[in-house]
């Protein structure tokens, strides 16, 4: 079955890999436009211009500052940016708090929605280290 439309080769969408940033260092030094890398590509001209922004740094060359773009460093902060880009696991923050309403379900034959609210109740736990009773139903709920 041949599909006319579809392409392996398409980027659109994606993340630059290694390969295209060293790609976009060896033609700056080249003196190519990030017009022109971007043709050659086949990427969108402000990812291009986006990743230079990114991966510029200020080095020293015979006692003169000199802007330059390196690969290493656009991969370096891309890979920094990404670590902070998405939130924590929420269970690691809550463990304690699911041991607790995991060990009343069992021992006491507690409701999870009791759970909650005898935690919420007494104190026990500050709110950032608890989960909501459906949040608990949905996906911590134990046999």
């Amino acid at each position: 079955m041949d599909y006319p439309n579809n392409t392996t080769d398409s980027r659109k969408n994606k993340h630059l890999n290694y390969e295209e940033r060293m790609f976009i260092q060896l033609r700056l030094q080249d003196g190519f436009t990030p017009y022109k890398i971007a043709k050659q590509l086949g990427r969108a001209r402000n990812t291009i211009l986006n990743e230079i922004r990114r991966g510029t740094t200020t080095q020293i060359y015979a006692k003169k500052k000199v802007d330059v773009y390196l690969a290493a460093t656009g991969k370096a902060v891309y890979d920094n940016n990404r670590k902070n880009s998405c939130k924590p696991f929420k269970r690691l923050q809550c463990s304690d708090f699911i041991d607790y309403v995991t060990k009343m379900i069992k021992e006491d034959k507690w409701s999870p929605d009791a759970c909650v609210g005898r935690a919420l109740k007494s104190g026990k736990f500050k709110p950032s280290e608890m989960v909501c009773t459906k949040t608990f139903y949905n996906g911590y709920n134990t046999p």
